[in-house]
């Protein structure tokens, strides 16, 4: 004969005291309530699931209240007589619950802040900034705070058209290859399942581009008249001898803004770049022609005690700012379309190319040209090769260029 069982009240609950074992109160249906030696009070259910007794944990008296636990127990009945066990529905929900909040977690910024650290180490300083400055300005003002997992492509799509309508598509291609990387990563980390951007047709979105060259100057009477109106330049000291050091060494406006004194071997009259500070991730070292170390040793008096050579106006422990060249020149009268500080590279490439090999050139090689550059040769033995061998003439060539720029400003017209 089955054992009748009377249903629990909240008096009976209320009123059980902990004994020195746990023991059971039963309500009937399997559901019953373990009252712990130590005064807790958990609700268990006990049920029968293909021939096998299985207990399912269903929470603390009285935060879940009899009338609750009374609820669920039918719930889970439901299930059980429909195929369902109610412990594995319970596993399933609750890893839903951890999905979606893992979900919630992983934003846009949070995946592309993890990307954009990780990426430190693969690119110049420079370049890394540049990276950080394009997901606040272009990326996040639509999508920093969704998550990875519901950013769609029109979102993404939106983004690019955006730039395309302000008419900077060179911009929006590189958003597109940044979106790319980072999706890539999130890819790999199962931060989402699919990289949406490869997906996107970039050029039906942004459409056919052309690669931007940088204006320049390559005619002598051009070039003479820029030096002069360096030469002449009356605004801020530190920003003139910049300028006057550029043509001479034509790197990138990064580099001679950021330029630091312990980078400079006067005795070995090199310029020693770090590797952090390069577009090719690679140390540079460059030959100085006499011309420069006289700039130098002269911007010495003036900014040798700190730690620029070129330290802004407003602060010698913090370096030029990025419009400082360039406001220079505009007021020089050069306009954007004229000459920018990156024209100086463009202008020693083409005069560097067109005077190899010539009757009063210089018998220097492409390869000579472009290490002077600091381009990157993509042969790895060939450019391991090249920055041992091309050492002298490097300097050679440079020597040259330094002679070739003077012999402009001294020719009489």
């Amino acid at each position: 004969m089955a054992r009748t069982i009377v249903p629990l009240t909240n008096t009976k609950i209320n009123s059980s005291k902990p004994k020195d074992k746990d023991y059971k109160l039963f309500d009937g249906g399997g559901l019953f309530l373990i009252i712990a030696k130590t005064g807790g009070k958990r609700w268990r259910l006990k049920y029968r699931f293909n021939n096998k007794e299985k207990v399912l944990s269903l929470g603390v008296y009285p935060n879940l209240s009899l009338k609750d636990a009374r609820n669920l127990r039918e719930e889970y009945k439901s299930l059980i007589a429909n195929g369902i066990d109610p412990s594995e529905e319970k596993k399933q929900k609750k890893e839903e619950i951890k999905l979606e909040e893992e979900k919630n977690t992983n934003t846009f910024n949070k995946v592309s802040q993890e990307w954009l650290a990780n990426y430190k180490t693969e690119v110049s300083e420079n370049y890394h900034d540049k990276l950080g400055k394009a997901l606040e300005n272009y990326i996040y003002p639509f999508i920093q705070n969704q998550s990875m997992e519901d950013i769609t492509r029109l979102d993404i799509i939106e983004i690019l058209q955006d730039l395309k309508n302000k008419g900077i598509l060179e911009t929006a291609n590189r958003v597109h290859m940044l979106l790319n990387k980072i999706y890539k990563y999130a890819v790999t980390l199962e931060y989402v399942q699919h990289n949406i951007i490869a997906d996107i047709e970039q050029k039906n979105i942004i459409g056919k581009t052309t690669k931007k060259h940088y204006p320049t100057f390559t005619k002598e009477k051009d070039i003479k008249g820029l030096l002069l109106a360096i030469d002449e330049y009356n605004g801020d000291y530190t920003t003139k001898m910049a300028l006057k050091m550029l043509p001479y060494v034509f790197v990138r406006s990064y580099n001679i803004r950021h330029c630091e004194w312990s980078e400079i071997d006067f005795e070995s009259k090199q310029w020693i770049i770090p590797a952090n500070k390069m577009k090719t991730k690679t140390e540079f070292i460059l030959p100085l022609p006499n011309q420069v170390i006289e700039i130098l040793k002269e911007v010495q008096q003036f900014s040798g005690d700190g730690k620029y050579v070129f330290p802004s106006l407003r602060d010698k422990n913090r370096p030029m700012s990025d419009n400082t060249l360039i406001s220079a020149l505009r007021r020089m009268g050069y306009s954007k379309e004229e000459f920018v500080p990156h024209s100086f590279r463009a202008m020693f490439s083409t005069i560097a190319y067109e005077n190899a090999n010539h009757k009063d050139g210089h018998k220097f090689t492409g390869e000579v040209i472009e290490a002077l550059l600091a381009h990157k040769e993509k042969n790895k033995i060939k450019d391991a090769y090249n920055r041992a061998s091309y050492k002298e003439s490097m300097r050679s060539l440079i020597e040259w260029y330094a002679n070739y720029l003077n012999k402009i400003i001294s020719r009489k017209d």
